[in-house]
């Protein structure tokens, strides 16, 4: 119930934002996602995290098109077959493809996919997307960018917890886990990113503006993450932050 919830939130806020061609922002994971509408109100969309990027084609009423393992895409005159899911996992053709199609993007004044053509109009948005959408190849494939990547401190500056809240939504019976986090460091500290179960366990949109501010030495926050399969034990969380990068295991 509470998946269904969110996904028709999620909908029904890109049909809000169907005015403006692109559209970006930080979803939940840490995903970070580009859209854009052409005149019907059909939708490209764009999702990237360090774990990977996907592509996928929505209509109007943003029911998603099936596109396949690759498709067939014009950025301006240049014609591209692009993989609609890449990771550090995918081939090296599949990869270079993805990055052709990444980088060309904040220059393209047109799209074409699926005899649908999109216009951005305000692409100088997409100016963080080629880092942002090969990050999950950056460090094992990129010296420069692997040593200007932040180093795994040697010291936690963190106490990191988990507990499981009992609620419900009308009748239905959930389990929240929420992830509580304590903070060591004698410096303010920001949190970048929260990644839980290797991906698969999601921050909620409300956990995600929690961690949006700043945290001072000895302040404690609680992150609730969605009640789903995939995070009914927490096993493991990685945080990224400006002072360096964590990665712990729970029992």
């Amino acid at each position: 119930m509470l998946m269904k919830k969110m996904v028709v939130l999620s909908i029904v806020g890109f049909n809000c934002l169907a005015a403006t061609p692109w559209e970006t922002g930080w979803a939940m994971g840490g995903t970070s996602t580009y859209a854009i509408n052409d005149k019907e109100n059909n939708q490209l969309l764009i999702e990237c995290n360090d774990q990977g990027g996907f592509l996928y084609l929505r209509d109007e009423k943003r029911n998603e098109i099936k596109l396949g393992q690759a498709v067939s895409i014009g950025v301006n005159t240049t014609k591209m077959t692009v993989p609609t899911s890449i990771d550090a996992t995918s081939t090296n053709g599949d990869k270079t493809a993805w990055g052709n199609f990444i980088y060309s993007l904040p220059k393209s004044k047109s799209i074409t996919i699926n005899n649908k053509k999109f216009e951005p109009n305000n692409s100088e948005k997409l100016s963080d997307i080629a880092q942002t959408c090969t990050a999950y190849d950056e460090i094992e494939n990129n010296p420069i960018s692997q040593q200007n990547a932040p180093q795994q401190a040697t010291k936690s500056l963190f106490k990191v917890s988990v507990h499981y809240e009992k609620t419900s939504i009308g009748n239905v019976p959930i389990t929240v886990p929420v992830v509580h986090l304590v903070s060591l460091s004698e410096k303010p500290i920001s949190i970048q990113e929260l990644i839980v179960n290797k991906g698969n366990c999601k921050v909620t949109s409300y956990g995600l503006d929690k961690l949006k501010k700043q945290m001072v030495y000895g302040e404690e926050k609680t992150i609730p993450l969605v009640s789903s399969p995939t995070c009914s034990t927490l096993l493991d969380a990685a945080i990224k932050t400006n002072l360096g990068n964590f990665a712990y295991t729970f029992q």
